[in-house]
């Protein structure tokens, strides 16, 4: 039992499910006729399959696994991080993208041990902003964008 119910088969998990939302998110929004290879969600799509392709030999193998797994070590930090998950993907729709990944990267990257304030901070900021970067200005597929601002 200690296979299944250990902190890496649940942080994978959580990986495959997150990544299921957030694809399944993709299928609402609407666009004016835009053919598939077009759309502003099509390589969103693309890489939510991997990522959730990944998660789930990740989560096969680490359960196939006969070493001894160690115990979750909190299943407090693990539930927070799923709540977090689900309230972030439930607000990417509505919020955009960036001001929601800074929240979840700001409270997701103490739950798993980085307590430095500068570097969550820079990372919080950081990556969330190369992301819309690289979708919005480089690839011009934008990302959902927050009601307050356009550009992000």
């Amino acid at each position: 039992m200690t296979r299944i119910l250990n902190e890496r088969v649940m942080v994978l998990l959580a990986l495959f499910l997150v990544g299921g939302g957030l694809y399944a998110a993709t299928f609402g929004q609407n666009y004016s006729s835009v053919d598939t290879a077009q759309s502003p969600v099509f390589f969103p799509r693309i890489v939510l399959t991997l990522w959730m392709g990944l998660a789930l030999i990740a989560l096969v193998q680490a359960i196939r696994t006969q070493s001894d797994a160690a115990p979750v070590a909190s299943w407090l930090r693990l539930g927070l991080l799923l709540v977090a998950a689900v309230i972030y993907t439930n607000l990417i729709g509505r919020e955009g993208f960036f001001l929601p990944s800074v929240a979840f990267a700001a409270i997701s990257l103490p739950i798993f041990g980085i307590r430095n304030p500068v570097a969550v901070g820079l990372y919080a900021i950081t990556v969330p902003g190369a992301l819309v970067l690289f979708f919005n200005y480089l690839l011009s597929m934008p990302l959902p964008v927050s009601r307050f601002t356009h550009l992000f």
